[in-house]
């Protein structure tokens, strides 16, 4: 087909191959794609109508919808109407408190859509592993739910790639420090869902093997911390590329961690910058690659994707950072209301005299950006996580779970203490009773 065939397609005869393109980043975040539904009607204009298409990730579920005419990409739950039987697992979910609805009419090309697009889903934590806030009058659900997210994520991976086997002696190999802090995820609220997220597993072996297990803690005080973070960046840049949603190319992130010439973004070695005790760090990073590798070996890839996954959404020092959605998204609101009120650093404005092109360094290579920019940028970010957490409102975004599916959870997993959720809330404190979506406990 040539280019000027294309150019003469109608956006209906182009709907299909642009909505794959627009839900790149979800497959890419560990969504599995389902059918594509033509929905146009008999009785609809030729050239008009929309296309659908369902996504899943443990046991969460959105619905797709493109509609070419009007350039309008929605995003909702298309769970309402499932029937649900009790099965020992959480029962389908949306990851969304409501519909999202993206206005693509605006954006020219393709590719803005492209971006308009992923930069939507990021916001609203779809490029993330989700993550879950129990409401007040369903707070002793809490453990229960641990216990179901283990069982219907971690422990069905490992059980499928051992063929029935729990895995409970493999992971008791692994030694009681792996267990305990590959579990600390699930100890965190929100609750963290552990998907398949090759993005926030990059950032779980960026972590471990590189900034907190190996031996570079140890060190940290040869360096200052605005360095440290250029490092931990490059560190899960170099990664990246090696963890698939099939799972994670050891060999691979080995060399990415370990090769000698290792540098930061402004061009110095890491050789140089920890100088006498590069060589032990290194060796302390093959430990935790070596000790991963039989994880994969002995749990499966799916099951250690899932773990990263969990660990590289938890840390304080990664999960909420670089190469989240969330930090994309905190990124450019930092940048966009210091534009607007006039506050953002002199070098910044020089270097970039237009706001968007800085929000853009921000999102993606804060690392390549001044020294005084990368420390205001962190503090900026750090005051967009006060601001939502004031308004009170989570951080990163997570999904509430339903009135519905918290009653029936707590009749089936507790019988002895579920109430009537109305019931609680006119007997009970109403604001407690009866929180806003997204509000944290």
């Amino acid at each position: 087909m040539t280019s000027t065939t294309r150019d003469t397609l109608s956006p209906h005869a182009t709907g299909p191959r642009l909505l794959a393109r627009l839900t790149a980043p979800l497959r890419q975040a560990g969504w599995a794609e389902g059918e594509l539904w033509d929905e146009t009607d008999e009785d609809d204009e030729p050239g008009t109508g929309s296309f659908y298409r369902e996504f899943s990730r443990s046991n969460f579920h959105i619905g797709v919808t493109w509609n070419p005419a009007d350039a309008l990409l929605t995003v909702d739950d298309p769970t309402e109407h499932w029937d649900w039987d009790w099965d020992d697992s959480l029962p389908p979910l949306c990851p969304l408190d409501e519909p999202l609805t993206i206005d693509l009419s605006t954006h020219p090309t393709q590719g803005a859509k492209a971006e308009a697009a992923r930069r939507a889903f990021a916001e609203a934590g779809l490029l993330d592993a989700t993550r879950i806030h129990v409401p007040e009058q369903a707070r002793d659900l809490r453990h229960d739910l641990v216990l179901l997210l283990w069982a219907d994520t971690i422990h069905d991976a490992i059980s499928r790639h051992r063929v029935g086997d729990d895995g409970s002696e493999a992971i008791k190999a692994l030694g009681e420090d792996f267990s305990w802090r590959a579990g600390a995820g699930l100890r965190t609220y929100p609750l963290i869902v552990p998907d398949p997220v090759p993005s926030a597993a990059a950032r779980g072996i960026a972590e471990w093997c590189w900034r907190r297990e190996s031996d570079v803690e140890e060190w940290h005080f040869k360096i200052r911390d605005i360095t440290m973070a250029r490092a931990n960046i490059a560190a899960t840049r170099g990664v990246l590329p090696h963890v698939h949603p099939e799972g994670v190319d050891w060999p691979a992130v080995r060399l990415a961690l370990t090769a000698p010439a290792r540098r930061l973004a402004d061009g110095s070695a890491l050789s140089d910058v920890f100088e006498e005790v590069w060589v032990p760090i290194l060796a302390s990073i093959h430990r935790q690659i070596d000790l991963w590798q039989t994880a994969d070996e002995t749990l499966g890839p799916e099951a250690v994707l899932r773990l990263l996954t969990l660990h590289g959404s938890r840390t304080e020092s990664v999960g909420e950072w670089w190469g989240s959605g969330w930090y994309e998204t905190a990124a450019r609101r930092a940048v966009a209301r210091a534009a607007g009120n006039g506050s953002l650093p002199g070098a910044a404005s020089v270097a970039f005299p237009d706001a968007e092109r800085l929000a853009d360094a921000a999102a993606c290579h804060p690392d390549m950006l001044d020294d005084d920019t990368f420390a205001w940028l962190t503090e900026a970010i750090f005051e967009e996580e006060s601001l939502r957490r004031d308004a009170q409102l989570p951080v990163p975004a997570a999904v509430t779970l339903p009135d519905w599916a918290a009653q029936d959870l707590l009749e089936l997993l507790q019988p002895d203490t579920a109430e009537d959720p109305a019931e609680e809330a006119r007997s009970g404190d109403s604001e407690s009773a009866d929180p806003r979506p997204g509000t944290r406990a």
